[in-house]
């Protein structure tokens, strides 16, 4: 046998049709990704039996689960009104996704009508690791002059180990934007800031069933909590009032930043109300800058982050 090469790594990923049933992954489930790491989980039940011993009984597996995180590119699809490839892991993360045919898509925070469950799986050159009833979490990370980055991380009710060979998928071509000329503003303040995190912080909760053969039925989102992050060079009062705005209870702020210039793959990121949550001190290289934590909210609700492609 040959080793396994690290480069060749593989994503699919898919609905399911029944809440917590396994799917078929086809060669059209495959998308672009890095950083792809799977981690499974088994209950140990400890026996601890008397038999006037020191030595001890074997233990019994019982429920199993396990998690696959990855990152995606933050990039559209080439054609405005037309969803791009990670849309399906958004909806897995408790989003909703409109679709205005030829114009945008767009993708909030949802409470109901959630997307079933998914079966998702890494091809490993040889060895497919394969989860399903599976909801997740999704952080955004933006960086000056650099591509915007998804991170996902799935939690599946089950999980399984077979061998398979790697796929011959057609990959999107379509190349990113950098996150240049971003027109980031909060409210009208234009931060001079070098980065930008906003994490969904989902509750990730598995239905119990004694009924299932691994104990847990699905993944079901319960909550979330959104955060996020930046890190504004400091300015005078005068200029822009963070600490202000971040004792003063009751005052939200507005935050939006775009990347790119080209039809299809224009992306806008808005949370159309953040409170400040803490504030620090921080180095920037030499200038004097703030760690800013802040907290997305609803405005009218299921509206706190929008991530529109244009």
């Amino acid at each position: 046998m040959s080793p396994m090469r690290q480069f060749a790594t593989q994503l699919l990923g898919k609905a399911e049709t029944v809440e917590g049933t396994k799917e078929t992954l086809a060669v059209g489930d495959a998308v672009l990704h890095k950083n792809l790491a799977f981690a499974p989980a088994i209950d140990q039940n400890k026996r601890d039996l008397l038999r006037g011993t020191l030595s001890r009984d074997p233990s019994v597996s019982g429920m199993r689960s396990a998690k696959l995180s990855f990152d995606i590119e933050l990039v559209g699809s080439g054609t405005a009104g037309t969803a791009p490839y990670w849309g399906k892991f958004m909806l897995g993360c408790g989003f909703s996704e409109t679709i205005v045919a030829a114009t945008s898509a767009t993708y909030k925070p949802a409470t109901n009508s959630l997307s079933n469950s998914m079966t998702i799986a890494g091809y490993y050159d040889g060895v497919i690791k394969r989860i399903w009833g599976a909801r997740g979490d999704v952080k955004l990370t933006m960086e000056a002059g650099k591509p915007g980055i998804l991170h996902f991380d799935f939690e599946g009710c089950d999980f399984e180990m077979v061998d398979g060979a790697l796929l011959s998928p057609t990959y999107s071509t379509y190349i990113p934007p950098a996150f240049l000329s971003a027109s980031l503003l909060l409210d009208a303040y234009a931060a001079v800031v070098s980065s930008v995190e906003i994490d969904v912080n989902n509750t990730l909760d598995k239905r119990q069933s004694i009924n299932s053969s691994s104990g847990y039925l699905s993944t079901l989102i319960t909550a979330r909590d959104p955060k996020g992050s930046m890190d504004p060079e400091l300015t005078t009062v005068a200029t822009y009032d963070f600490y202000g705005k971040w004792k003063t209870p009751g005052t939200l702020g507005q935050l939006s930043l775009s990347a790119g210039a080209t039809a299809g793959n224009i992306i806008t990121v808005t949370c159309p109300k953040v409170r400040y949550a803490a504030i620090a001190d921080k180095d920037r290289g030499g200038l004097r800058a703030l760690g800013l934590d802040f907290q997305p909210t609803l405005s009218s609700g299921d509206d706190e982050i929008s991530i529109v492609l244009t």
